[in-house]
């Protein structure tokens, strides 16, 4: 991503209302000798943005370390150190291997041990497998002198994700040291894994320093369910934090639309994907029901997507009139977002940075009392927060703008900011639908137990003639598994849930009886896809087939 090429500083100024009041930037805009700034009254809130480092490949997440140093990710597989306000050229060596072909994929989370200081030990989460069976670590290992050694992984997902969405991510240590993961659903394609309970997707779940369940959690005597789920019904918790209340909340991130705060106890249901206000990539609703029933129902939720990632409770003193507030960056909104919650209720909200048009995927407060943020792109950043107006000395640390376009839309986004990786990206965005070749593969892996176009073989598999926005296990005759029956965790048919079901069918609708093995091709995948979808909506078959979320 390049940077703005005017050299200019940039003051942001932001009104404190009362708490009652949803608030922003406010103020006159004066340009001076190529600088903008923006005046506000007296008693406002002044900060400026600091660029403490550029040039990182995709950064996901931050820790700092009892000396001061802080850790950060990338995504491609690399652990970075800043010290003393500099990012140092070397990588941690020791980090695992990770499955780095998606924009969802790679070296996500990094956490220091609360004893750190006398064992020295680190959390991280990652991912390996293919494109599509994508599998969730966390791996726990001891770091000193740039290094990581006795690497040993302490968790794995039960399930591999399919490809299109997140799988594990947050990590948060509680007072007792023992952790809260927050784990994706791994896209639209598993949104029948979720409500289920044998399962991580869509789950937080709470595990041991050694990677085992905590006892006694609220699904531990609940039959088949995994012992370490400790909340359940989200699609992708982005965001995990303890306030000073002693309450935990989490930010998840609909499709189009339906974007969460959500105050989370243990066993609750949050829903996903049986009630959401979110739309599916298609346009069409995701649930007909949008709140109450068994399902524990946000503190807010917004519309049009903010895809918020990351979130903090600020306890620093830099900024005295935040203290206590939630904070969030945005992926799709480009700002970072202050949240203030009384009573159990969202009282403001403000947008901060928003004209720096960059996506942040996640925000920290750092032992300097300071609010840090990172852009995630090809050539992201660490960004600070500080007070007040920087010094002559400090000018030359003001961050600038993202010169990215603003107006391509959301996978124009992904590529401008060099967002999407290799493999992945290429097969998504090259696609192209052969008819008579995906008629072929239909021919060879599909027609010897379901009916498709001129294809009459048979009586083992439903007809796929009319599988298209038909919901699973609905077609009378047919002994379905009861992942596939249940009206909690059968999925209406589309692209992602199709693509899901043909790469790997055994992993989201166990007990289905299939003739040919899972296909590991995705372009293969996308073939047999489109050809059902052309079956039933030709004339929505043209271009390419691939969907993806954020």
């Amino acid at each position: 991503m390049k940077q703005g090429s005017t050299p200019r500083v940039r003051y942001l100024t932001l009104a404190l209302a009362g708490a009652t009041a949803a608030i922003g930037v406010s103020g006159l805009l004066t340009a001076s000798q190529g600088e903008a700034k923006v005046q506000a009254p007296a008693g406002e809130t002044r900060f400026w943005v600091e660029e403490v480092a550029v040039d990182l490949d995709r950064p996901w997440e931050m820790t700092w370390l009892p000396n001061g140093d802080m850790l950060l990710t990338e995504r491609p597989g690399r652990l970075r150190i800043v010290r003393n306000g500099k990012l140092l050229p070397d990588a941690v060596t020791g980090t695992p291997e990770v499955l780095s072909t998606s924009m969802f994929d790679g070296l996500l989370d990094v956490k220091a041990d609360p004893d750190f200081a006398s064992n020295g030990m680190l959390y991280l989460t990652f991912m390996t497998g293919d494109d599509n069976a994508r599998v969730g670590h966390i791996m726990k290992a001891h770091y000193a002198n740039g290094a990581l050694t006795d690497q040993k992984v302490i968790f794995t997902t039960a399930v591999p994700a399919p490809a299109g969405g997140p799988n594990i991510m947050r990590i948060l240590f509680l007072p007792d040291k023992t952790m809260l993961v927050g784990m994706g659903s791994g896209g639209q394609g598993s949104r029948g894994m979720v409500q289920r309970l044998d399962n991580h997707a869509g789950k937080i779940i709470h595990l041991n320093r050694d990677g085992s369940a905590v006892a006694d959690g609220p699904m531990a005597k609940t039959e088949s369910a995994l012992p370490e789920i400790w909340a359940m019904g989200f699609r992708n918790p982005t965001g995990i934090a303890r306030t000073t209340d002693g309450e935990i909340w989490a930010i998840d991130v609909g499709p189009k639309g339906g974007d969460e705060l959500n105050l989370v106890k243990p066993g609750g249901n949050y829903g996903w994907p049986q009630v959401t206000w979110g739309f599916d990539y298609s346009g069409r609703a995701m649930s007909e029901q949008q709140d109450g029933g068994d399902y524990v129902d946000p503190v807010a939720n917004w519309a049009p997507s903010r895809a918020p990632s990351g979130l903090i409770q600020y306890t620093g003193d830099r900024f005295p009139e935040w203290k206590g507030d939630l904070f969030t960056g945005e992926l799709m909104g480009h700002v970072i977002r202050r949240i203030r919650v009384k009573g159990g209720k969202v009282v403001l909200e403000e947008a901060l940075i928003g004209d720096f048009n960059e996506r942040i995927r996640t925000v920290a407060q750092g032992p300097d009392g300071y609010i840090y943020a990172l852009t995630d792109s090809s050539s992201g950043r660490l960004l600070r927060l500080r007070p007040g107006e920087p010094t002559a000395s400090e000018k030359a640390k003001v961050a600038k703008p993202s010169s990215a376009p603003t107006d391509a839309g959301m996978f124009g986004d992904f590529a401008n900011r060099g967002v999407y990786q290799e493999k992945f990206s290429q097969i998504m965005n090259n696609f192209k639908y052969d008819e008579t070749r995906a008629k072929k593969l239909f021919g060879q892996n599909c027609a010897a137990c379901h009916n498709a176009g001129t294809f009459k073989s048979g009586e083992m598999g439903p007809d796929l003639n009319t599988v298209y926005f038909r919901k699973s296990g609905t077609l009378p005759g047919y002994n379905y598994s009861a992942a596939m029956a249940d009206p909690k965790t059968q999925v209406t048919w589309d692209g992602f849930s199709l693509q899901a079901f043909i790469a790997n069918p055994q992993s989201y609708y166990p007990g289905t009886k299939m003739a040919v093995p899972p296909i590991n091709d995705f372009e293969v995948v996308l073939q047999l896809d489109a050809y059902l979808k052309s079956l039933s909506q030709p004339e929505t078959v043209t271009g390419t087939g691939a969907q993806v979320g954020h």
